[in-house]
C-alpha cells in the first residue's frame, strides 16, 4: 500500500513539473515564431505592498466593431465561451499597430491578430460594438527600474507596447516609455 502511495505523489509531481515545462514552452514558441506588433496604451505605475510593482495598462482601442454578421453568431454563444479574434491593422501615419474589428472565425496565418475574451455587445444604429480584454492590464516591473518608472508614469503617459503574436497568442517582448526602451 505505501509503495502505490509513494507512487502515485511521484506521478503527480511529475505532472507538475511537466505542466510547468508546458507553459514554458509555448512561451519560448511564441517568442521564437512570433511576428512583432508594437502597440499604443496608457497606464499608471500604481504600488501594491502585496503584488509588487507593475503598470496597470489600458488601451484606448478596447471597444471595437464586431464583424458584420457575426452578432446573432456572438448571442449565442454560450456564456463561459466569449472569446473573440481581434485583428489588428498597421497605422500607416505612425507604424504602430491598432484593434481594428473583432470576428468569431479564426483569421488565416498571414493576418496579425490575437485572441481575446469580450465583454458585453452593444449596437448602436446598425452598428455592433463589443469590448474586449486583451489580457494586458499589468506588467509587472523589474525592481531595478521601478524607481524610475515611478516617477517617469502618469495617467495619460504613452506606452509603447511591443508584442510577439503568434496564432492568436501573444507574449509582451518589450516596452518603450518617453523613449527609453525597458
Amino acid at each position: 500500500m505505501k509503495k502505490h502511495r509513494n507512487k502515485l505523489i511521484l506521478a503527480a509531481f511529475a505532472l507538475q513539473i511537466l505542466m510547468l515545462l508546458g507553459i514554458v514552452g509555448a512561451v519560448y514558441a511564441v517568442s521564437l515564431n512570433g511576428r512583432t506588433a508594437v502597440v499604443e496604451v496608457t497606464g499608471y505605475d500604481p504600488y501594491d505592498a502585496l503584488r509588487g510593482r507593475y503598470l496597470h495598462l489600458r488601451n484606448p482601442d478596447s471597444d471595437i466593431p464586431l464583424e458584420p454578421g457575426s452578432v446573432e453568431r456572438y448571442e449565442a454563444l454560450p456564456w463561459d465561451n466569449n472569446d473573440v479574434y481581434v485583428i489588428l491593422e498597421t497605422d500607416p501615419d505612425s507604424g504602430l499597430e491598432r484593434f481594428s474589428y473583432a470576428t468569431l472565425d479564426r483569421p488565416g496565418r498571414d493576418v496579425a491578430y490575437l485572441k481575446c475574451a469580450s465583454g458585453y455587445l452593444r449596437t448602436y444604429d446598425n452598428d455592433p460594438r463589443i469590448y474586449i480584454y486583451p489580457r494586458i492590464e499589468e506588467y509587472y516591473l523589474n525592481e531595478a527600474q521601478a524607481a524610475q518608472l515611478d516617477r517617469a508614469v502618469t495617467w495619460d503617459t504613452k506606452i509603447r507596447l511591443s508584442l510577439k503574436l503568434w496564432h492568436g497568442l501573444y507574449v509582451v517582448d518589450g516596452m518603450e516609455i518617453d523613449g527609453t526602451i525597458y
